[in-house]
C-alpha cells in the first residue's frame, strides 16, 4: 500500500473506530486539532458509554485513547 504524500495527509478520528455506534469523523492536519475536536465530541455525546469522564487523569486517559485511534488517510 502507497502511503500518501505529506502534504496530501490528514489525520482522521471516528467514533465507529473506538468501537462506538455514531456516524461522527473529524479530519486534520495535526493529531493535537483532531484529538482536541474528538475529545469535545465524546464529553458531549459519548459519556455513558464511558461512563465518566471527569478528572484531569480521566481526561488525560481518554486523550491517550482517541490518540491510538487516528488514522492517517490522504487528503
Amino acid at each position: 500500500m502507497e502511503m500518501p504524500k505529506e502534504e496530501n495527509m490528514l489525520i482522521r478520528y471516528s467514533c465507529k473506530d473506538m468501537g462506538l455506534k455514531c456516524s461522527y469523523i473529524v479530519k486534520g492536519e495535526n493529531q493535537e486539532d483532531v484529538i482536541q475536536q474528538a475529545l469535545a465530541h465524546v464529553l458531549e455525546n459519548h459519556t455513558l458509554e464511558f461512563n465518566r469522564i471527569q478528572s484531569p487523569e480521566e481526561i488525560e486517559q481518554m486523550e491517550k485513547a482517541l490518540a491510538l485511534s487516528t488514522r492517517i488517510v490522504a487528503g
